[in-house]
């Protein structure tokens, strides 16, 4: 597994939730049990936009960074850490849910892609 792969997988990952935050946002938020409204879901489709343009960027950023990839790689590596962080802090707190659902499909994702831009930025090095 190459750095580029690790960049190409998380723009498909990124991709579907991107595309499930806009075109079912309610559907999204009921399967992480998070209370789904109308003003929440126009704002997770919203949000959708941007999680859809860091899948297009992470898809063409071995392209882009050229040699520097590993730089970026990093920057991603701590991207992750500091959304596992704020995740575990906001299911600490009470104020989302701490199921198995947000476990696995919230905090999982940034934990393996925090470890896998981490290792493979190191790798490359």
């Amino acid at each position: 597994m190459t750095l580029s792969l690790v960049f190409r997988i998380q723009a498909v990952i990124m991709t579907i939730f991107g595309v499930m935050m806009l075109v079912v946002p309610a559907a999204m938020m009921s399967s992480f049990n998070v209370g789904e409204n109308a003003m929440a879901a126009e704002m997770m489709r919203g949000m959708s936009l941007m999680v859809l343009a860091i899948a297009y960027v992470s898809w063409h950023l071995p392209t882009w960074a050229g040699d520097n990839l590993k730089t970026v790689g990093m920057f991603f590596a701590i991207w992750h850490l500091v959304y596992l962080v704020l995740s575990g802090y906001q299911m600490s707190t009470g104020v989302f849910p701490a199921d198995i659902a947000n476990i696995v499909g919230n905090t999982g994702f940034d934990l393996i892609f925090a470890i896998l831009f981490f290792w493979k930025s190191r790798a490359d090095a």
